[in-house]
């Protein structure tokens, strides 16, 4: 009885110590990553009100609004697809106002990118 316990016990061990380096080897990137889950500044590549930025390898393009740091769009690319974004009419503003709860002025477009095997 006594063995079969240490058995079940170090069983139990066991499989615990390779969850637990599963969890570690899976949570980590080649880039940091912010608080917030986002790409650092390193992945920055472009902002504004008119964005048309081509992806220089595969990966993921995230715009973010910079006041609120909300994720307006993630966006699969490929090597050469081109990324566009434009706010620029009143209506677009409205949605924008409603979606991020501040105005419109105030909003600061971001756009991200990490190739593959960065993404976070």
């Amino acid at each position: 009885m006594h063995d079969s316990r240490f058995r079940l016990t170090t069983c139990i061990a066991a499989l615990c110590l390779v969850l637990a380096g599963l969890v570690v080897c899976s949570c980590s990137t080649t880039r940091p990553l912010q608080a917030d889950g986002l790409p650092g500044q390193e992945s920055l590549v472009g902002g504004g009100l008119m964005i048309d930025w081509e992806a220089p390898e595969d990966g993921t393009a995230y715009l973010v609004e910079k006041e609120t740091g909300k994720i307006i769009e993630t966006r699969s690319l490929e090597q050469g697809e081109s990324y566009s974004f434009s706010a620029s009419s009143p209506l677009q503003a409205r949605e924008f106002e409603q979606m991020l709860g501040i105005s419109f002025s105030q909003a600061r477009f971001l756009l991200y990118f990490e190739p593959t095997g960065q993404t976070p």
